[in-house]
């Protein structure tokens, strides 16, 4: 996941030959130079050198093709648990160039922006839990039968996004025009012909990424679009290849932290000293 780089004037060194090794290593992954990545490689070749190892795993393996890789990025990057803005332009771009049109550029973005729902996946059992201490009485217990509009509710859902999981019935008891409302905006990017591009499979790996991406790590949802990806075809090494994308994330830490060490010390970023 490349970072854009508050460093505006060229690096003033060029490089050995073994760091353009370690530049060309870092190129073929797919990530972007920038001057952020031509500090950190004087600062560290090292820790550099092992970055290129750790990405470059799922770019040899490619159990993925180059333009699922890449969807699967920009959807990690533009989650908004994250919103790494260059990220996105780049994976877009890169998208692109393997392949994949604009609406399905937009298919991906359509399914990332549901992450939103989890405020209400996560708040309702902990409300639940609140109303039993309180000795309140709850419609939303697994024993409460649900009744014909909701029944009609929960079929809609399965029909329109190709599944069903329990998490979902105390939302449909406590709120149902809200789950009526969720069920329509989840279900746009799997509209035909206007939308509904992207194979399931791919649909549900994008649910897997964001779902483990670091910055969120939603377990509930995660297992359940595990579930429905290998249901529809993925294999194990698919899912792994996902959260070995998604593992990459960390390294905008070090990519922000060079930035801020390169104003500080200014050109003496290139010998490691001020």
């Amino acid at each position: 996941m490349p970072y854009y780089s508050v460093h505006k004037r060229p690096p003033p060194h060029p490089l050995t030959p073994s760091q353009e090794k370690l530049k060309a290593a870092l190129l073929a992954t797919g990530e972007e130079w920038t001057p952020t990545w031509h500090h950190l490689l004087i600062l560290d070749p090292t820790y550099f050198a092992a970055y290129c190892r750790l990405r470059s795993v799922p770019v040899l393996h490619q159990r993925l093709p180059r333009k699922t890789q890449h969807l699967v990025l920009l959807a990690l990057d533009a989650s908004v648990t994250h919103l790494h803005d260059h990220g996105i332009r780049v994976h877009t771009a890169a998208a692109m160039r393997a392949g994949a049109s604009k609406e399905e550029i937009m298919e991906t973005l359509e399914l990332v922006s549901v992450l939103g729902v989890h405020a209400v996946t996560v708040g309702v059992p902990l409300l639940q839990e609140v109303l039993a201490e309180r000795g309140e009485a709850s419609d939303s217990t697994p024993a409460t039968a649900l009744t014909p509009h909701q029944e009609q509710l929960k079929q809609d859902f399965t029909r329109q996004r190709g599944y069903y999981s329990p998490t979902w019935d105390p939302v449909l008891a406590l709120s149902p025009d809200f789950f009526a409302a969720y069920t329509a905006f989840s279900s746009v990017p799997f509209q035909s012909p206007s939308h509904n591009l992207l194979e399931p499979k791919v649909k549900e790996l994008i649910f897997v990424a964001i779902d483990s991406a670091t910055t969120h790590l939603y377990a509930p949802g995660l297992k359940v679009h595990i579930r429905n990806a290998m249901q529809l075809g993925a294999t194990r090494e698919e899912v792994m290849e996902v959260f070995e994308l998604a593992a990459g994330m960390g390294v905008v830490s070090v990519l922000r932290g060079v930035d801020a060490l390169g104003e500080e010390v200014g050109g003496g970023v290139e010998g490691g000293k001020k």
